[in-house]
């Protein structure tokens, strides 16, 4: 690990003298200086320093002038003022325009210590964090949502507009598999609340008593197993996003309270009397027909009317033309990084196969077939042979007589029997969601879940 830098100024050259002499002994690569003016000429010839210590009082440039001139810069680094102790309210003052703190003269040697430490220390930790939120701020921008439509390019325009406006509701539709989670973390690091959290949950994974708690909380003793307060995912994102995946799913008592949520912005917690407003920005999708749900009764028309402010609507793969080589290209070079194997791009038969193929299961069903592509690959341009993709009439709903029919064994229980159709009904439509699943069968969503863990069968395919 590189010495830490430590600049310290002073009118009084004995002063820096001092501690260039103590902190050096301590490991730190330190210089002094006299004026802040030279200070500040240092800072610009570089590199910059990693603390500044500094007197409060100095001829030429104060202390908090300087930590202005520091601002200037776009330095974040911490800064201590130094300061006698007629002056320590001008240090509030100081540490209010930035000041990491204070010492008071004459200064204590081993509490100056103590304090660089723990400021270099914290600094890092921020630094560290600043540095993982731009990546993901960068990896996640609207540019990086490939394609050159026009039906891509308003995606990406509508995000960035919304990017100023982080309140407003938004509806992100699309078939299974065609990135609406991406499309949610875009629209969250893009807005200016970014540096908050990004929470998701996926409604149809969850029975409705435990969705609810997971939304709103719920205090201690609210219910048999609830020995303690606890934040739902509204609290916990306040400030940032909170992504509802498979809206469709939720109940109708809960859509209630979900819209309650979104036309007051406050929500109290089970068991709860107070309540307790957030800034949270609710972004929901879905791959089914809301409209077409609100006809049938089970979805609520005035929260589609809510949560439909701003529609994102995601083109299926197959409709995106040569835009999905850009895809399929950007994808492969993932996996061809993760494997560090050599990727050259496709010959122009494999071009041909992937433009050609319908893709029912869109980018992820196209991230499947070029991982095992990556991995078996032995030269490193993927060819039409590399690419094993299913046939799409294998995903046509198959005829009455052949695969939707259930046929039993004699002379099982009737658990059993139980067992095996919801096993059938679980195979034979993947890609439905969870409360489809539970209609088909006749049966609550929570009944559906508790069932599917007695019998530890597979749920329907997830968004």
């Amino acid at each position: 690990m590189s010495q830490k830098r430590i600049f310290v100024v002073d009118d009084d050259p004995k002063i820096g003298e001092l501690f260039a002499t103590v902190l050096g002994r301590d490991g730190y690569a330190t210089r002094g200086f006299t004026s802040a003016t030279a200070l500040l000429q240092a800072v610009d010839d570089g590199p910059a320093p990693d603390l500044v210590l500094t007197d409060l009082m100095m001829p030429d440039i104060s202390g908090t002038q300087l930590i202005e001139e520091l601002r200037q810069r776009s330095l974040t680094l911490p800064v201590i003022v130094m300061t006698a102790h007629s002056s320590v309210q001008s240090a509030v003052e100081a540490m209010r325009l930035g000041a990491f703190h204070y010492l008071q003269k004459p200064v204590n040697l081993e509490e100056m210590r103590a304090l660089l430490e723990k400021a270099l220390t914290l600094y890092a930790d921020h630094t560290e964090l600043q540095e993982i939120k731009r990546e993901r701020k960068q990896k996640h921008a609207p540019s990086r949502i490939l394609g050159s439509s026009d039906e891509v390019q308003q995606i990406r325009d509508t995000i960035e507009t919304l990017a100023d406006i982080p309140n407003t509701t938004v509806l992100v539709r699309g078939e299974t598999g065609t990135g609406k989670n991406l499309v949610a973390q875009s629209l969250h690091y893009a807005s200016k609340w970014a540096s908050g959290r990004f929470m998701e949950i996926n409604c149809a994974a969850l029975p409705d008593n435990l969705l609810e708690s997971e939304l709103f909380g719920y205090e201690k003793g609210a219910f048999t197993d609830a020995r303690a307060s606890k934040q739902g995912l509204l609290e916990i994102a306040d400030g940032g996003t909170l992504f509802l995946d498979e809206i469709d799913s939720m109940s109708l008592p809960l859509q209630a309270k979900l819209l309650s949520f979104l036309e007051s912005r406050q929500f109290r917690r089970l068991g709860g009397t107070d309540s307790i407003k957030v800034t949270t920005r609710i972004v929901c999708a879905t791959n089914a027909n809301l409209e077409q749900r609100v006809a049938d009764q089970s979805f609520r028309k005035d929260l589609l009317f809510r949560i439909n402010v701003v529609a994102l609507d995601l083109p299926p793969l197959r409709r995106m033309g040569r835009d999905a080589l850009a895809i399929a290209e950007n994808v492969a070079r993932g996996y061809a990084e993760e494997f560090s194997k050599p990727f050259d791009g496709f010959t122009t038969a494999a071009e041909d196969k992937l433009v050609a193929h319908s893709w029912p299961g869109n980018v992820r069903e196209l991230r499947n077939v070029l991982e095992r592509a990556l991995i078996f690959a032995r030269t490193s341009t993927l060819d039409a042979p590399d690419l094993l993709i299913a046939r799409s009439d294998l995903f046509d709903a198959p005829a009455a007589s052949d695969a939707e029919t259930f046929r039993f064994r004699s002379g099982g229980t009737l658990e059993s029997l139980e067992q095996d159709y919801i096993r059938h009904i679980l195979a034979t439509h993947k890609g439905t969601s969870y409360a489809d699943l539970a209609r088909k069968l006749g049966i609550s969503k929570k009944t559906l879940w508790e069932k599917r863990k007695r019998y530890n069968l597979d749920a329907g395919e997830e968004e």
